[in-house]
């Protein structure tokens, strides 16, 4: 059961931008359709709604700008069509500017969240020692500060180098409103300030008094200032915050396949950071994209081909389907639909859990074994589609949802802790510490039933690859398998911040990964397969891809996908977003 923690929202009133006037004499005077201070935030029930409408600003589809961000980074291909795609998009093209609508919307957002934030943090610190539950006054606190500093932090990472507009209280005169950038080193430090109070004083995760799982933690905290520390190559203080994260918060990775990116698998063992959706919370009177619908509509961004649809690309599906599967592990075989005996499956585990592929039979998608999907298509649909936000484990069809298709509301999830074990493994790797991070690298590998890493020594139960690891061919493994393999599209763009990382200390960003892709090729071919019955049958149009050209038979020459992306990108065009247009406009602090 998901939890409901936001079924009972109202609306904070804010002071509204100044256009004009000669002096400040309005800003005294009463508006009697507003809340006043004097009128709310009485006690923790106001400041706890207040609270709830900052919870709300998660659920805005701009927040993350989530697709665009996929389609940005090597993780997404524009829709349907192929070679040429039927919709032209910017992000995957690189051609996205400051006047952007997407850019400037999802400014706006966070600065919404910002807002709501500093609405709670100031109500709070008018009633603080006046009020009986401290303990809730403290959690409350720690909530507001934690998502101030995670907006922030998401438009420092995003925005013009990180010098952004640091909004540490609620605009009221004309001055705070038209408020210039500050330096890049003051954003961070002010968000490292609101997250560290965040990290001491919120919950761990299940320790919140009334249960509720939805709810930020310290563990949260703690992977997000870990990871602020990883992208300035502060190893040694970045493994500080990821070591209590894994060891001291009651997280674990989740072996019950059953609850990897599926909706039974929503606030599992591994998961640190969700955005939570609700059906209860759904308002069909709006559109599905908007923030105050309550919905998470990637569901169709991933799966269909609509506008600004973002499908896994060619060298995802055969990374995914060729790595190498441990024989000593049962869970890599099913019985042969012949012979009865036990045969290996066709793709491997971590390939069934993120990515529908042609070539996987023994995994359902859609109520059908995932071959049997009719969307696979060289010459159309193409070859693979991400499960993390679609309702493939529940329905037949997204059609089938009760408020509609694009009513969704499956968890978005923003950070669980394989991702906080592979930064880590990063971080042991460059201070020399490349045993440690083969451990953690084949905690991972061992869930999804992979060959293992390194040398087996004494372990018997399990297969390894017998290569030795340096700490250059490990990071190498890391960057090219395991990092994008295992958070692909997932979180606040997680693969694009790796490459904005290793870039610094690899020579390895997206420049070199779109080029590197732009002179890959990969084959289109036709696909058989075994029923269940034990019926040799045939995918046709193209839907399996092959990294070895074929010598016989027909096949399509998939060598396009990153062609005009690799030419477009351009670092000190493409690396941030420009600040946007619209601020600029509105803003005369920036004039």
């Amino acid at each position: 059961m998901k939890i409901i923690n936001l079924k009972y929202y109202i609306l904070i009133f804010v002071v509204g931008l100044m256009t004009s006037c000669d002096d400040n004499q309005f800003l005294q005077e009463i508006n009697p359709n507003e809340i006043s201070k004097a009128n709310f935030w009485k006690d923790l029930s106001d400041t706890g709604a207040g609270l709830n409408a900052t919870y709300k600003t998660l659920h805005g589809h701009t927040l993350l700008l989530k697709n665009q961000e996929i389609l940005r980074s090597d993780m997404g291909y524009p829709g349907y069509g192929r070679p040429i795609p039927n919709r032209v998009e910017n992000f995957h093209l690189h051609t996205y500017t400051q006047s952007s609508d997407e850019t400037s919307d999802k400014w706006r957002t966070n600065y919404l969240g910002i807002f709501r934030a500093n609405q709670v943090i100031e109500a709070l610190l008018n009633l603080e020692g006046t009020v009986d539950d401290e303990a809730e006054w403290k959690s409350q606190m720690a909530q507001a500060r934690f998502f101030r500093g995670l907006f922030h932090y998401f438009l420092y990472t995003t925005y013009n180098g990180g010098s952004i507009i640091l909004r540490d209280k609620v605009p009221v005169t004309k001055d705070e409103f038209a408020k210039g950038l500050s330096p890049a080193a003051d954003v961070l430090a002010f968000v490292r300030e609101d997250l560290e109070y965040a990290y001491v004083n919120l919950y761990k995760k299940g320790e919140y008094p009334d249960g509720d799982l939805s709810r930020v933690t310290s563990g949260a905290a703690g992977t997000i200032l870990g990871s602020s520390y990883l992208q300035e190559l502060n190893y040694s203080k970045a493994m500080t915050y990821f070591d209590d994260v894994i060891n001291n918060h009651g997280y674990e990775l989740e072996y019950d396949m059953s609850k990897l990116f599926t909706t039974a698998g929503e606030f599992n063992n591994e998961s640190i950071f969700e955005i939570n959706f609700t059906s209860d919370n759904i308002d069909v009177s709006l559109a599905p994209w908007d923030g105050a619908s309550g919905t998470n509509w990637l569901n169709q961004l991933t799966s269909n081909s609509v506008k600004g649809a973002a499908f896994a690309p060619a060298w995802a599906v055969s990374a995914y389907k060729n790595e190498p599967m441990d024989p000593l592990d049962s869970r890599n075989y099913y019985p042969h639909p012949i012979t009865g005996v036990q045969a290996l499956r066709n793709v491997p585990l971590r390939a069934s859990a993120m990515i529908a592929i042609v070539d996987d039979y023994q995994t359902l998608y859609y109520e059908e074994p995932t071959t049997i999907y009719n969307k696979f298509h060289g010459t159309a649909w193409g070859f693979g589609y991400w499960k993390h936000h679609t309702n493939h484990d529940i329905y037949a069809s997204e059609s089938l949802l009760p408020d509609g298709t694009a009513f969704s509301s499956k968890n978005i999830t923003i950070n669980r802790l394989a991702d906080v074990i592979l930064m880590q493994a990063e971080c042991k790797i460059k201070t020399g510490q490349v045993d440690d991070a083969l451990d953690l690298i084949n905690d991972i590998r061992k869930r999804w039933g992979l060959v293992l890493l390194g040398s087996a020594g004494s372990d018997l139960g399990h297969s390894y690859d017998d290569e030795v690891y340096t700490a250059q061919s490990l990071m190498q493994h890391l960057m090219r398998v395991e990092k994008p393999l295992e958070t692909s599209i997932e979180g606040n763009n997680i693969r694009f911040l790796d490459l904005l990382r290793w870039k610094k200390s690899e020579g390895y960003g997206l420049k070199e990964r779109l080029t590197e892709l732009s002179n890959t090729t990969f084959y289109a071919v036709h696909f058989q397969y075994l029923d269940s019955e034990g019926a040799l049958k045939w995918k046709f149009n193209f839907p399996s891809i092959e990294t070895e050209e074929p010598t016989s038979g027909l096949f399509k020459v998939i060598d396009y996908e990153f062609d005009i992306s690799a030419e477009n990108y351009d670092e000190t065009k493409n690396e941030y977003y420009l600040i946007p247009q619209s601020e600029i406009n509105t803003n005369t602090g920036l004039n």
